[in-house]
C-alpha cells in the first residue's frame, strides 16, 4: 500500500511529466505555439506565490524581493528552484562558514549566492535532472546553476594568507595593493544531482552515495534525489517551473582545490597543492569584469594551476590546454622556469574528464581527489614509505615540487563514476596496478563543485617513491632528462610495475652529453648527439640535441670535433628525440626473469632485447661497471656512481648511457681470421642483404667498407633481405626484433663441414661457370642456387633463437634454429608434380639445438645429429656482441642483439643436407633437396 505521502509525490511526478509536453520548457519543447515565458498554464501557482501562501519559506521569499526576482519568479520565466524551507534557514543561521546568524547579517553578495546557486534557468522536474540534451536519460550528474561567474569573485589584499607564499604570485605583491582574483573562470561553481536515472544509468550503487554523503549505509532510499549538499524532499509544479523544496540551504560548492585549502586537517597536502598555483591575467575578463562591477581594474586575475589539463577556451579535447610556466612567461615575460605539473587543474570548475560524450562533456562525470590528514602525512613521512623523501631532503618544505607532484597526481582521480567504492578495485596507481583504496582509509567525504575529497587516514604513495625510478624522481637536477623522456614516452607505468624484477641503469645529465648515434654507424661520419633540456618549453617538446661529428682520439676515446652540425629539436613530440628516446631507454632497462638465476648473471638482457655486461665488485657504487655493447668495443666500461635497492630491483646512477654495438655479424666475422671461411661461405651464398635499398638501410658500421657501401655492393652488411616493391621496400629480415646466438665454426671445423659434404666455394664457382655455360639450353641450369641454397641451410643452423652467453645462470635446453624442417604434404593423393618433379611440401617446426652444459667458462652444445661441440674459449672468441639495425630514414626501425661463440665442429642437422638435384621445388619458397 502506498501511504500519502508517496501517493502525492507520484501523482505530481504524473503532472509533470504530462506537463512537459503541454507547456513546452525551453529545453525539451513539444510544442512550438506554447511559450512558458510568456504564457502560463491554468490551474497552478507560480514559484513566487507558491512560496508566499506557503508562509514557511520567508528567508526563501525575502531573498527573491531583494534582489529583484519577485516579477520574474511570479509571472512569467521557466526555472527550477531547490527551496529551503524557514526550519532549515534556522539550521543555517546556527552554523555556517559565512558567521552569519540571522537573516539581517547577509551581505548583498551572499543573498546572490544563496538564491542563485540554488536556481537553474530552466524547468527540471527531478525525473529530468539528469536528462541531457537528445533528450538523453541518466546522463546529467552536474550542470550551471543561475550563478554568475561575477557573484563569486573576490577583491582581495595582495597580503592575505589566501594567496600562496610562491614566486608566481610575488610580482602581483610588488604592483598592487589589492587584487581582483576570480578562483575560477572556465564558469560559474556547477550544481551536483545524485538522481535514480543517473545512478542506475552509471551502475552506481545506493551505497556509493551514503559514502559520499557520509551516511550510514541503506540511509538513502531507492527514490531519493540529492543536490549539492541537500536532498530533495517533495516537488512542486508551478505555471512557471518547479520547485524543489530541500532539507538545508544549499551554498554554492567551492571547487576541489578551494575546499582542501580551507579545511585545516588538510594543511599539508594544500601547502603542496599551492605550489603549483600561479596567477592567470586575461585582458577580455577585465574589460567585462570592470563592464559589469562598473569598476576601471587595469588587471584582473585568475587563480590557475601548472597542470596538464586546464581550462582552455571551449570544452572540446583540443581546447582542455595544459597550463605551465611557458603559459605563464607568455603573460608575465618573467623568465620563471617551472618543471612539475599537476594532473589536472584542481580549481577548474568546470572540470572534464579524458574521457567524454562531447554532448554534455562537463555534465557527465567530475573528479576525486584523495587527500591524506595531516596525522597521516606526518606519520607516513617519518615513519613510512615518505621516509625516504625526508632522508634525502630533510624537510616538506625542501622537497621539491616535481617530487610531490607524483604524490600528488596518483591520489588525482579522473573519474568520480569510476571512483566510489563499489569501484575501489579499479582505481589504479602510477603503475597501472590496484591501489587497494578501503572505505576504512577514509575518514570523510567533502563535495566540491568539480569533484569531491575523500580524506584519508593513510597516503596512498606512487609507486615510484618505492621503485627503480625513485633516483630519477628525486634528483630532479642531475636525471632530468631521462626523466622527461620516462613521462612522455609511457614508461612510467613500466618502470613502476612491482610485479617485475628491473636493473635500471640511469644516465644522468651529463651522462648524456655523449651519445653515439647508431643512425650514423653506417654513414661517412659517426655522430654524438649533446642532449639537453629546454625548461621554457612544454614538457614533451623540452629536450633537443646538439649534433656533432665524432672521432676517437689519441687514447681511442670517443670525442666531439669540429662545431656543432646541427641541432635536433622538438622533444619527444619529434620523431628523431623520440626515436633515440625509445633507443636509450629500451636498452638501459635490464629485466631480471629468474631472480635466483640472474642474481648471479655478469650478462643481463633488457626491454630491448639487448645485453648488459656487469663488471667489477656487483652493487657497490664505484666498483661496479655497466657495459653494452658499444662499452664492450671501445673497451670503456661505464663505473656505477650510486645504487638503490627499490621495491621492484635495482636502479644504479651512471654517467654515460649504455648502447649497443657498432658490430654487426658480418664485422665480427670479418675481422676474425678463425671464422674466414664460414664468413665466406655466408658472402657467396648471399646471406648478407644489400647495404642500402629503398626506403630501408641496413649499412655497414665499418668505415673501411664505405667504397663497397657506396656502391651497393658491400659484403659486410646485415643478416637482413631487403626487397623493392615498386616504390615500397619491405623487409624479410632473416633476424627481428628478438635476441640470437650465432655459433660460428671455426675454419678448423669448417674442414669437416666439407668432408661431411658440405658445398666449397670452389663447387659454388664452378657451379657458376656451368649455369652460365647452359644458360642458352632449354629450361637453363639452375646448379649455383641450388648450392647457395644448401650453404644457406647450413648456416641458418647455426643461428640459434635466444642469446646464451658463457655466463653463470642462463639455461640449458633445447632451443630452436633458423633452418626448419620440410613437411610433405599430398595434393591430388601425390607428393610430387609428375610433370615439373616438383614436391609439394611446407615449412615445418624448426631443427633444435641442444644446449647441454653453460657457465663462466665452458659451453658444450649437441646438434640434431647428435654430435657435441665445443664453444671454443681460446683466443677470446666467444661472448662477441653484435647488433643488426634497420634504417627507416632517419631513424632506427628495428634491431637485433646477437652474441657470437666459435664452436669446435659443424653444427648438422639431417644425413642428407648436402644432397641435392638442380631442380626447383615448388612451396612457400622452400627448397627440398633429396
Amino acid at each position: 500500500m502506498f501511504n500519502k505521502a508517496k501517493w502525492k509525490k507520484m501523482c505530481r511526478q504524473l503532472v509533470t511529466g504530462s506537463a512537459l509536453c503541454i507547456a513546452g520548457f525551453s529545453m525539451f519543447a513539444c510544442s512550438d505555439t506554447y511559450d512558458l515565458d510568456s504564457e502560463q498554464p491554468s490551474g497552478l501557482n507560480t514559484i513566487f506565490g507558491y512560496l508566499q501562501q506557503q508562509g514557511n519559506f520567508t528567508n526563501t521569499v525575502k531573498l527573491i524581493q531583494d534582489l529583484g526576482y519577485d516579477e520574474v519568479l511570479a509571472r512569467t520565466g521557466s526555472k527550477t528552484l531547490f527551496a529551503a524551507n524557514d526550519e532549515a534557514f534556522n539550521e543555517f543561521y546556527k552554523s555556517n562558514e559565512w558567521g552569519v546568524s540571522s537573516y539581517d547579517q547577509l551581505s548583498l553578495a551572499q543573498k546572490k549566492l544563496l538564491l542563485n546557486s540554488a536556481m537553474i534557468d530552466n524547468p527540471y522536474p527531478t525525473s529530468m535532472l539528469s536528462t541531457a540534451q537528445g533528450p538523453v536519460k541518466g546522463e546529467v550528474c552536474r550542470r550551471a546553476s543561475s550563478l554568475s561567474l561575477y557573484d563569486s569573485v573576490q577583491v582581495i589584499s595582495t597580503t592575505s594568507s589566501e594567496l600562496p607564499q610562491t614566486p608566481t604570485w610575488f610580482n602581483l605583491r610588488e604592483k598592487h595593493p589589492e587584487i581582483v582574483l576570480f578562483k575560477d573562470a572556465s564558469g560559474s561553481n556547477p550544481m551536483i544531482h545524485f538522481t535514480p536515472k543517473f545512478l542506475d544509468s552509471e551502475q552506481i550503487a545506493s551505497t556509493d552515495i551514503d559514502f559520499l554523503y557520509n551516511d550510514q549505509p541503506g540511509t538513502r532510499q531507492s527514490d531519493d534525489t540529492y543536490v549539492d549538499n541537500a536532498k530533495i524532499l517533495d516537488t512542486e509544479n508551478c505555471k512557471n517551473g518547479f520547485i524543489h523544496v530541500v532539507d538545508r540551504v544549499i551554498t554554492p560548492l567551492d571547487n576541489m582545490s578551494e575546499v582542501i585549502r580551507k579545511n585545516g586537517n588538510m594543511s599539508i597536502f594544500s601547502s603542496i597543492i599551492e605550489r603549483f598555483a600561479a596567477p592567470y591575467y586575461d585582458q577580455t575578463l577585465t574589460l567585462s569584469y570592470n563592464q559589469n562591477k562598473g569598476t576601471d581594474y587595469d588587471s584582473v586575475y585568475v587563480k590557475r594551476y601548472f597542470s596538464d589539463r586546464s581550462a582552455g577556451s571551449g570544452t572540446s579535447k583540443e581546447t582542455r590546454k595544459p597550463y605551465n610556466s611557458t603559459e605563464y612567461n607568455n603573460i608575465f615575460n618573467s623568465g620563471y622556469t617551472f618543471d612539475a605539473s599537476l594532473k589536472f587543474d584542481p580549481g577548474w570548475n568546470t572540470f572534464i574528464t579524458e574521457i567524454f560524450n562531447n554532448r554534455t562533456p562537463m555534465m557527465e562525470d567530475m573528479a576525486v581527489i584523495m587527500v591524506p590528514t595531516d596525522d597521516a602525512f606526518m606519520d607516513w613521512w617519518n615513519n613510512g614509505g615518505g621516509k625516504v623523501i625526508k632522508d634525502a631532503f630533510g624537510t616538506i618544505e625542501d622537497t621539491p615540487s616535481s617530487v610531490f607532484a607524483e604524490l600528488v597526481n596518483v591520489n588525482m582521480l579522473n573519474s568520480f563514476v569510476a571512483s566510489v567504492p563499489s569501484r575501489f578495485t579499479s582505481i589504479l596507481n602510477d603503475a597501472n596496478e590496484p591501489m587497494n583504496v578501503t572505505r576504512e582509509s577514509i575518514n570523510k567525504v567533502y563535495l566540491g563543485c568539480n569533484g569531491a575529497i575523500y580524506e584519508t587516514n593513510k597516503v596512498y604513495a606512487p609507486a615510484s617513491y618505492s621503485s627503480v625510478l625513485f633516483p630519477a624522481v628525486i634528483d630532479t637536477e642531475n636525471m632530468s632528462i631521462i626523466k622527461n623522456a620516462i613521462d612522455n614516452l609511457d614508461y612510467k607505468a613500466y618502470l613502476n610495475s612491482m610485479v617485475s624484477d628491473y636493473r635500471f641503469f640511469i644516465p644522468t645529465n651529463d651522462g648524456m652529453l655523449n651519445y653515439v648515434d647508431p643512425v650514423s654507424f653506417g654513414q661517412t661520419s659517426t655522430e654524438i648527439w649533446e642532449f639537453h633540456l629546454d625548461n621554457s618549453k612544454a614538457s614533451s617538446k623540452q629536450i633537443y640535441a646538439d649534433v656533432y661529428v665524432g672521432e676517437k682520439d689519441s687514447e681511442g676515446n670517443w670525442v666531439k670535433t669540429g662545431s656543432r652540425l646541427r641541432q635536433e629539436t622538438g622533444g619527444t613530440d619529434a620523431a628523431k628525440i623520440k626515436n633515440r628516446m625509445e633507443l636509450i631507454l629500451d636498452n638501459i632497462i635490464g629485466v631480471i626473469e629468474n631472480k635466483e638465476a640472474d642474481s648471479q648473471k655478469k650478462y643481463i638482457i633488457t626491454k630491448g632485447k639487448n645485453f648488459i655486461k656487469i663488471g667489477g665488485d656487483v652493487d657497490v657504487p664505484e666498483k661496479m661497471t655497466a657495459s653494452g655493447g658499444w662499452q664492450v668495443q671501445n673497451e670503456d666500461p661505464l663505473p656505477v656512481k650510486s645504487v638503490y635497492s627499490m621495491g621492484n630491483g635495482k636502479a644504479y646512477v651512471i654517467d654515460g648511457v649504455i648502447e649497443g654495438t657498432q658490430n654487426s655479424v658480418a664485422d665480427i666475422l670479418a675481422t676474425n681470421d678463425e671464422f674466414s671461411d664460414f664468413y665466406q661461405l655466408m658472402v657467396r651464398s648471399g646471406m648478407f642483404g644489400p647495404t642500402a635499398t629503398g626506403d630501408y638501410t641496413a649499412a655497414s658500421r665499418n668505415k673501411d667498407d664505405q667504397e663497397n657501401v657506396d656502391k651497393g655492393t658491400s659484403t659486410r652488411g646485415n643478416l637482413v633481405t631487403i626487397s623493392l616493391n615498386g616504390t615500397k621496400s619491405t623487409i624479410n629480415p632473416l633476424l627481428n626484433s628478438f635476441h640470437y646466438t650465432v655459433y660460428a665454426p671455426t675454419n678448423e671445423a669448417m674442414k669437416k663441414a666439407y668432408e661431411a659434404g658440405l658445398p666449397t666455394i670452389e663447387d659454388l664457382t664452378a657451379a657458376e661457370q656451368y649455369d652460365k655455360e647452359h644458360e642458352d639450353d632449354e629450361g637453363g641450369s639452375n646448379t649455383a642456387e641450388e648450392i647457395m641454397a644448401v650453404m644457406k641451410d647450413f648456416v641458418r643452423y647455426h643461428i640459434q633463437n635466444n642469446s646464451i652467453y658463457l655466463d653463470n645462470g642462463f639455461n640449458t635446453g633445447n632451443y630452436e634454429s633458423l633452418r626448419n624442417k620440410i613437411e610433405f604434404t599430398d595434393k591430388d593423393g601425390k607428393t610430387q608434380n609428375e610433370e615439373t618433379g616438383a614436391y609439394y611440401c611446407l615449412s615445418g617446426s624448426p631443427y633444435r639445438i641442444t644446449v647441454n652444459s653453460v657457465n663462466s667458462s665452458a659451453m658444450t652444445i649437441t646438434d640434431a645429429m647428435g654430435h657435441t661441440h665445443n664453444v671454443v674459449t681460446s683466443g677470446g672468441l666467444y661472448n662477441l656482441q653484435a647488433q643488426e639495425y634497420w634504417i627507416k630514414g632517419s631513424n632506427v626501425e628495428n634491431t637485433s642483439s646477437v652474441v657470437v661463440h666459435a664452436i669446435d665442429g659443424p653444427l648438422l642437422f639431417d644425413a642428407d643436407q648436402f644432397t641435392y638435384v638442380p631442380k626447383e621445388i615448388i612451396a612457400d619458397n622452400v627448397k627440398q633437396r633429396r
